[in-house]
């Protein structure tokens, strides 16, 4: 399956995660924590209070953005998972994820692609607006339980930026959603001066789609 095709067949339900924090006088500020993904039409996602969801895109190709309330309802703290839900005074349909795999088939070497909101935060900063991104790289190394035998995570053979942890992690074969990103993993130096910076590893943490799953059947 062409990535492209990917990307144009999901981006509509791929939602940016936020949590307003308030301030005195009513300065509060929204803080970009994240990616979520829409898996039914009434607004459920899996992925801190205010979201913003693709609207409508123009002749242009571009795009506004809808701003919702969530509720968290249910939470996998192991596997760093939540199942939330979009608060909604309308009617309306979301468009959504239903297409998932069997992450337990996933292999070494498998081709991918994660869709999401990398560095959103440093992006509006920089005047550029809200921007969606995809990546195209390969499953590096998968890691099982010894305990077992089921998959754990599975790591790919890019960096996981701050604000695409949620974004799912599509199998480049057949299109199918078989896990979601986590972490990232980077080396951190302290050269004089005081400040810390972090040094970017080819390394992405992601966990396997069974995890979400459970979460929705439980």
């Amino acid at each position: 399956m062409k990535t492209s095709q990917i990307i144009e067949k999901n981006k509509n339900s791929i939602i940016l995660v936020a949590l307003y924090i308030p301030g005195d006088n009513n300065q509060g500020k929204v803080s970009i924590r994240g990616t979520g993904f829409i898996i039914s039409p009434d607004g459920q996602f899996i992925t801190c209070a205010h979201v913003s969801v693709p609207g409508r895109t123009d002749e242009k190709d571009i795009t506004t953005y809808d701003r919702y309330k969530a509720k968290l309802l249910k939470m996998d703290e192991e596997n760093d998972l939540a199942l939330m839900q979009i608060i909604s005074s309308s009617e309306k349909e979301f468009e959504f994820i239903q297409n998932f795999g069997d992450s337990e088939s996933v292999k070494q070497g498998d081709e991918v692609v994660f869709m999401g909101y990398p560095l959103a935060t440093e992006l509006l900063g920089m005047k550029f607006g809200i921007t969606m991104s995809a990546n195209h790289c390969i499953i590096s190394s998968v890691k099982r339980r010894a305990k077992d035998g089921s998959l754990h995570f599975f790591m790919v053979d890019t960096h996981i930026n701050n604000g695409s942890s949620g974004s799912p992690v599509f199998l480049k074969d057949n299109g199918e959603v078989i896990g979601v990103t986590s972490g990232k993993i980077s080396q951190r130096i302290l050269p004089p001066g005081g400040k810390t910076f972090d040094i970017p590893a080819n390394m992405g943490i992601c966990r396997p789609v069974n995890y979400v799953k459970n979460l929705i059947s439980e």
